[in-house]
């Protein structure tokens, strides 16, 4: 099985790695770093939306996923964004399940950051780096334009074009993307599956990896 991985605003595809390894045996993560992120490639203030990252999963699926071939998408936080994003478009072959990890359908609802000057929004991406212990972090530039474009974006709209069975994974006290917020995509993806990890944040992928694991391995049937 073939999963297609988002990674979050802040950081790069690294933070899917430890999952990746967990389930090894039975799938094969392809991990794409958003433009600003993890691969040094010239990015501008352009690159830095939706859309431009949503392009990228669609060059992702070309390049490795064969005609007809069943795959998954996977998004962590702002990845979950652009998921949705990618998903209602439907431009290229789509997923055959969708996994939503501590994400939110609607970003205006949400505050990564509050600063509004250039000055204190850098500053506060520097506290939000720390705090998240990410393993490796995108370019604050990239990551200041990158809110700047998204903050007040709702995903309610492409969320009704999720058809395939989606499950949600969010921490109980996930203080980034509240479990409120989270739970309402219950209402906008009719069918989905939301489930909670007790006592987890933001970060379930390097910090609750093995619940993370057993929870994708039993929506993705792996033996």
């Amino acid at each position: 099985m073939k999963i297609i991985a988002i990674h979050g605003i802040q950081g790069t595809n690294r933070v899917w790695l430890a999952l990746a390894e967990r389930l090894s045996r039975h799938c094969t993560f392809i991990l794409p770093n958003l433009p600003g992120r993890g691969n040094g490639t010239p990015y501008t203030q352009a690159d830095m939306t939706l859309a431009s990252f949503a392009d990228v999963i669609e060059n992702t699926v070309q390049q490795y996923i064969n005609d007809d071939e069943p795959y998954c998408l996977a998004g962590w936080s702002m990845g979950v964004s652009v998921a949705l994003k990618f998903v209602a478009r439907r431009r290229v072959a789509p997923p055959q399940k969708l996994m939503l990890l501590s994400g939110v359908p609607d970003i205006s609802k949400v505050s990564w950051f509050a600063q509004r000057t250039d000055s204190g929004l850098l500053n506060e991406i520097r506290e939000r780096e720390q705090r998240l212990n990410l393993l490796a972090a995108a370019e604050h530039q990239a990551i200041m334009w990158t809110w700047q474009a998204i903050a007040n974006t709702s995903l309610a709209q492409e969320c009704a074009s999720v058809t395939m069975p989606c499950l949600i994974l969010t921490g109980e006290k996930d203080e980034d993307s509240p479990l409120p917020q989270v739970s309402s995509f219950r209402q906008l993806i009719p069918g989905s599956t939301l489930r909670t990890i007790a006592n987890a944040g933001h970060s379930i992928l390097t910090e609750n990896t093995e619940t993370v694991s057993t929870e994708l391995a039993e929506f993705l049937n792996l033996e």
